[in-house]
């Protein structure tokens, strides 16, 4: 009963989930990405910031935040050499790979 506990608190607490922003063919435009995982309240869970230099930013930008497991709106600040992009998502994070395409806002 004990390891049943546990997975189950496991599951329920923090824990690295792998998000994949899609860039697309506009990746050598962008210079960072700023992230806000935002909860069901409405509350920041986690935020960062992805910094390039000119025309290195890889096509499938890789982030791994620790967050439980549930339903977030994913706020993402593109800036590229011209202007700043603001997008949205919706996504449900299940300690698998979510990927978000932001290839057709740049």
């Amino acid at each position: 009963m004990g390891i049943g506990v546990t997975v189950f608190l496991a599951k329920r607490g923090p824990h690295e989930q792998h998000v994949r922003f899609m860039l697309g063919d506009k990746a050598s435009e962008v210079t960072s990405l700023e992230v806000q995982y935002v909860d069901k309240d409405g509350d920041v869970a986690r935020d960062a910031r992805l910094s390039y230099a000119a025309g290195t930013a890889p096509r499938v930008v890789p982030h791994e935040p620790e967050l439980p497991d549930g339903a977030y709106k994913v706020k993402v600040d593109v800036t590229t050499r011209d202007r700043r992009v603001s997008v949205e998502r919706s996504v449900t994070l299940t300690g698998g790979s979510t990927q978000i395409n932001l290839g057709p806002d740049l």
